[in-house]
């Protein structure tokens, strides 16, 4: 098996460098690329992803706008490999995750795979509103209509290019949206349970937990609801994708 692993990034020179390190520890044996598309304006985060040429077969590209959807068909247009992976930057994998997840696809079917969503800090408040999202995640599923974080994202090319790709141009919720078209056309959706990868809760600390599950939630309905991801780019700064300057614990 071979993966395509792509991350769109934008400021993201403190988080990259951690993911990458993750990466480049659980690739193992297998055929791995990893395609950053840049938006910034600077090179610092190119400059990160640049370190770890010599451990990954690393792809690096700019692209015209910093728009999350753009940037990952951009990457899935330069993938080699018939298995793709769309990561969040602020994301570390937990251990196994990539080879678990390998294992539930299957390259002559529709099907995406996602996993557990750990944060990197706790409390009362962010552990009530993960159980609270988990418990909405599997009555969603009860419905037919999976809930697919961008943070991990696996599927194989023959799924991407059935849904010509990700919806572009928006502000939050092109990562449903693409779950909801491909299980509208048959595609199977699984959980890894015994994966996981740990978010930043950098987000936390400029919007409260139970304010951010209500966003989510709203943007996942609108989706479920078939208008589409929320919001436009670039002059909707509600959820302000690459403009979060907490730094990491």
């Amino acid at each position: 098996m071979a993966l395509s692993i792509v991350i769109p990034t934008l400021n993201e020179e403190t988080y990259l460098g951690p993911l990458l390190e993750s990466l480049a520890g659980a690739s193992g044996d297998l055929a791995v690329e990893v395609i950053v598309v840049d938006a910034s304006l600077n090179d610092l985060t190119t400059e990160v992803a640049r370190r770890y040429s010599e451990r990954l077969a690393m792809t690096i590209t700019k692209s015209p706008t910093a728009d999350i959807g753009t940037q990952r068909n951009i990457g899935a247009a330069l993938a080699r490999y018939e298995y793709l992976l769309f990561l969040d930057a602020d994301v570390v994998l937990g251990p196994q995750v990539i080879q678990r997840c390998l294992r539930r696809l299957d390259p002559r079917e529709l099907c995406m795979v996602s996993v557990r969503h750990r944060p990197d800090r706790s409390n009362a408040g962010i552990r009530a509103t993960l159980l609270l999202i988990y418990l909405l995640i599997l009555l969603a599923r009860l419905f037919g209509y999976p809930v697919t974080n961008g943070d991990f994202m696996m599927t194989n090319k023959r799924t991407y290019h059935a849904l010509d790709g990700f919806k572009e141009g928006f502000l939050l919720g092109e990562d449903t949206d693409f779950g909801i078209r491909a299980r509208g056309m048959g595609a199977r959706h699984s959980i890894e349970w015994r994966s996981y990868v740990t978010a930043s809760s950098r987000r936390l600390s400029v919007v409260p937990a139970p304010r951010l599950a209500f966003i989510w939630a709203a943007a996942y309905l609108r989706v479920v609801r078939g208008k589409g991801p929320v919001g436009k780019r670039a002059n909707d700064l509600r959820y302000p994708y690459g403009k979060w300057s907490v730094r990491p614990h």
